[in-house]
């Protein structure tokens, strides 16, 4: 029956098969096989409006209450990042919330500002919970409610328990039990110490190798990038009631006005704790716990075990769908170039093709030199060095390192002239047709260099361009274009400077797949939008029907909103002067290649600048307790998520190019796509749209 169809009808049908069985799989585990009742829910507040996903084990309801845990992510991520705790605490019993904070997901802030989201965002939460007839109560009305957060999450839970303090002054009972601030101390809690903690259970979890926070010894200026050991910092210390170093251990609880404390310390980084065993493991032993504890303070209330929790269920099983959303991402990503391949078999979009005698010089063997090949790796290898270099200087806009590379730019364009005018001086001894035209192949090329080092220069002697504006909302993309551009600025003067040599001599019509009919160019975009279009509908099919969606670690693939489909729009025409000069590049130095080795190199000319850099970072860190670049936090940690993004973009515009003969649909593509699936992953201040 399958001989019927052609082979990238065989391979849709199977990659469709793989993610809808394992996004089945991953929403099963997510559910503990129907024994937990997940739902996407929305709720107004007096700030707005926070969405999330509703937790409620199978036999709670209002006749039978239990404990609940509110557990909200990172700034920059959203509600999906909290599945660890999410699955292992529902599964063992505890209603939980896991929501995305005011600015984040689909959550809505009435009254936006930069930077502020965070504060009320769990108490706001907290406060519908608590009016949930299945939310376990006390008689005095004290509730059995614990909060949780990663790092700017782990600030908004600290704030919660300051804010129910308040309200305790006057209503006389406390709304929360327990807290866990993750990868967050108090540097962003307006308070002096942390006495507002009371009688309730309190811990933290503290790594060693945090980016940001938990070292209070070391100058700011020196950087947060290095080992800490919160249980020896004096803010520490003062949390668990301490006040010599070497009195309190990792891992102990210590009993503190009249609640509790504990400090966990695993070996991780901070973006670790949303996908760690060792953490997972932290969360699940303090909440259980902490309402063991909580419970036997309230004569009216019982064990745990009364409100159908399991606290001697081991292991975790979080992992499961981690394994399985990642099996649909790659099956996504690979879902693109069948559907590409089939969807170019239509009238109107077949037209992107270029015809067979534009492009057979183009895909026939590359016969350069053993010299020239040498010469190619050596540039290559070179350019990635330049790149590592420079993108924590792009990323971090430092006047001073972008200042000397502008100043470089004059050397380049300068040398550009000196080129265009030797070539029309050598075309004075070659008369003829002939030196005419090598002198206008020259001033061609030299003239583009010209024109792309001028527009580079004027890039690094504005690094404010792209801001935290009401148009550029989203602060991490800000610095992700801006880094985008940069790099771009340097691919393009990399391939237009270095490809000539190794086409000398060679009739090459389209070294850079840029030559195409007005037709192909405008079939293109089309092609990459209906493509665009056709995955995300089948992302928000999946995330419809299983509540999952397409997820590696802190890498992820889901739908987007209105907010974030509008400021996605204003972010493409940046992105793509990026994927442009990508295209460019791998079009230069892949066309003549065949198979995964044409693919290895198209991902590595795009991502061998940031794997540089990030293993050269975390091998100092790792091998000395302080990393290379110590100032480098936030951005090192986005740049994380570049690595899948510009590997399988490589390996799009190398794919795509070889079947059109130019770059066009692939810079499309990968442009909307990608910057979709960023802006849908990320905060966007809604201020711009006020």
């Amino acid at each position: 029956m399958l001989k019927k169809f052609s082979k990238p009808t065989i391979w849709l049908l199977a990659l469709l098969l793989v993610i809808l069985v394992s996004s089945l799989f991953a929403s099963l585990v997510q559910n503990s096989f129907f024994s937990v009742e997940v739902d996407k829910i929305s709720f107004e507040t007096d700030r707005g409006e926070l969405s999330g996903y509703l937790y409620v084990p199978k036999g709670v309801d209002e006749n039978n209450p239990a404990p609940a845990v509110l557990l909200t992510h990172g700034y920059l991520n959203n509600a999906e990042m909290q599945e660890i705790g999410a699955i292992e605490l529902s599964r063992r019993g505890f209603v939980v919330l896991a929501f995305d904070m005011y600015d984040h997901g689909d959550s809505k802030w009435d009254t936006p500002a930069a930077f502020s989201f965070f504060s009320r965002s769990v108490y706001d939460a907290v406060q519908y919970m608590y009016d949930q007839p299945y939310v376990l109560k006390a008689a005095n009305g004290d509730g059995m409610i614990g909060v949780s957060g990663h790092s700017m999450g782990g600030f908004s839970s600290s704030y919660a328990v300051l804010f129910d303090e308040v309200d305790f002054v006057t209503n006389g009972y406390r709304k929360i039990a327990a807290a866990l601030p993750v990868g967050s101390d108090f540097r962003y809690v307006a308070a002096a110490d942390q006495a507002f903690f009371g009688p309730r259970s309190a811990g933290i979890i503290a790594a060693h190798w945090d980016q940001f926070f938990f070292d209070n010894v070391t100058a700011s200026t020196s950087g947060s990038v290095r080992y800490k050991d919160f249980v020896k910092d004096p803010v520490g210390l003062s949390f668990l009631g301490r006040t010599t170093e070497g009195t309190a251990e990792a891992g102990v609880w210590y009993d503190l006005g009249g609640g509790q404390r504990v400090i966990y310390t695993p070996d991780e980084t901070h973006p670790q704790n949303t996908w760690s065993l060792e953490s997972g493991g932290y969360t699940v032993e303090f909440f259980t716990e902490a309402f063991d504890f909580q419970l036997g303070q309230h004569t009216d209330l019982s064990s745990l075990s009364s409100y159908g929790i399991d606290a001697s269920k081991d292991g975790q099983v979080w992992w499961l769908k981690e394994m399985f959303t990642m099996i649909a991402l790659v099956a996504l990503f690979a879902l693109i170039f069948p559907a590409f391949a089939l969807l170019t078999k239509l009238p109107i979009f077949n037209k992107i093709f270029a015809k067979e005698e534009e492009t057979k010089e183009e895909v026939a063997v590359d016969k350069s030199s053993n010299h020239q090949m040498v010469l190619k790796v050596m540039i290559i290898i070179l350019a990635t060095l330049l790149g590592a270099f420079y993108l924590n200087i792009f990323m971090d806009r430092q006047v001073a390192g972008m200042t000397l590379l502008a100043k470089a730019m004059h050397y380049i364009i300068g040398g550009s002239f000196v080129f265009i005018i030797g070539a029309w001086l050598v075309s004075v001894f070659k008369p003829g047709e002939e030196g005419t035209k090598f002198a206008q192949k020259v001033t061609l090329g030299a003239g583009i260099i010209v024109f792309v080092a001028l527009a580079f220069r004027w890039l690094l002697l504005n690094p404010t361009i792209i801001t935290k504006t009401n148009y550029w909302s989203a602060p991490s993309i800000n610095t992700i274009s801006y880094w985008a551009m940069a790099a771009g600025g340097l691919l393009l003067l990399t391939t237009f400077g270095t490809a000539p040599l190794f086409n000398a001599g060679k009739e090459v019509s389209n070294p850079y797949g840029l030559k195409a009919s007005f037709t192909q160019v405008l079939t293109s975009l089309l092609t990459a939008l209906v493509l665009v279009f056709s995955l995300f509908l089948l992302i928000g099919l999946v995330e419809w029907i299983f509540l999952t969606d397409f997820r590696f670690y802190t890498y992820a693939i889901k739908i987007f909103n209105s907010q974030q489909f509008v400021a996605a729009l204003r972010y493409m025409p940046i992105f793509l002067i990026y994927y442009f000069a990508a295209g460019v590049a791998v079009f230069a130095n892949t066309s003549k290649m065949k198979g995964w080795k044409a693919d290895i190199l198209a991902a590595f000319l795009l991502v061998g600048p940031v794997l540089l850099f990030l293993v050269y970072q975390y091998f100092v860190l790792y091998n000395t307790a302080v990393a290379a670049f110590p100032t480098f936090s936030l951005n090192a940690i986005l740049l994380v998520g570049l690595v899948p993004t510009l590997s399988v973009a490589g390996i799009i515009m190398r794919r795509f190019s070889e079947k059109t003969g130019n770059i066009w649909t692939s810079v499309f593509f990968t442009t909307a796509f990608f910057t979709f699936v960023a802006l849908a992953n990320t905060t966007v201040y809604l201020i711009n749209f006020k």
